[in-house]
């Protein structure tokens, strides 16, 4: 099963799929309850725009580039390049498990790094839910009974921040195109290269993604 990143749904909805649109207005409705209760602004989607969708490498695509924030926050220093098995990695877990337990996190990392940088790209749902364009520094969390997708809800501005950090600790030139050759003949040979973004080939692609998705707009995702 593949996972994709779409801007516009709404706008593809209202043209293909009126009755999903129905349902995806409802799903914004509950989206802005969440953003009332957080003081911050509706989220008002436009019925018509520009729709941007990109793929990413599956759900593993995720694991791989989390598992490199984490490493990154809790450890300081860049973890050998991941393999098929990122999603299990111990910091990783380590980190999933500390934003459960958010004074745990503070008193540990207090003095070598207090600054959860990676909190909106690991702080989210695997499969749905939302990026709205506004900036906020800590992920939403949805009480159960509003009912919003996935249950988290990021900032597109701090994704952009923190994807461009992974980029820069990588040395990955930002705009490079994810689906270009380069990055696919990588990909095919994650762990070797000469250049350290090629041996983190499986990390670059969804760290690219994530940042053209999250660039600068009016849209949700």
């Amino acid at each position: 099963m593949g996972l994709s990143l779409e801007v516009g749904v709404l706008a593809g909805l209202s043209e293909h799929d009126p009755k999903g649109a129905e349902w995806f207005r409802e799903d914004l409705r509950k989206l802005n309850g969440l953003l009332k209760q957080a003081g911050l602004s509706p989220h008002a989607e436009p019925e018509t725009c520009p729709i941007f969708s990109v793929d990413m490498i599956g759900y593993a695509g995720l694991h791989y580039v989390r598992r490199l924030a984490a490493h990154l926050e809790l450890r300081g220093e860049l973890p050998d390049p991941g393999d098929d098995d990122a999603g299990n990695d111990p910091v990783l877990l380590k980190y999933y498990k500390l934003l459960n337990s958010p004074h745990v996190f503070s008193r540990l990392l207090g003095r070598k790094l207090p600054t959860r940088q990676f909190d909106h790209l690991i702080n989210h749902s695997d499969s749905e839910g939302f990026y709205v364009p506004q900036d906020f520094a800590d992920v939403l969390v949805a009480p159960p009974e509003l009912g919003v997708s996935g249950g988290l809800v990021g900032s597109s501005f701090r994704l952009l921040e923190e994807t461009g950090k992974l980029a820069e600790a990588i040395n990955l030139p930002i705009e490079t195109d994810p689906d270009s050759d380069a990055v696919c003949e990588a990909i095919e040979s994650q762990g070797e290269g000469e250049v350290t973004w090629q041996r983190y080939a499986m990390e670059s692609h969804p760290c690219l993604q994530l940042h053209r998705v999250a660039l600068p707009g009016d849209l949700a995702f």
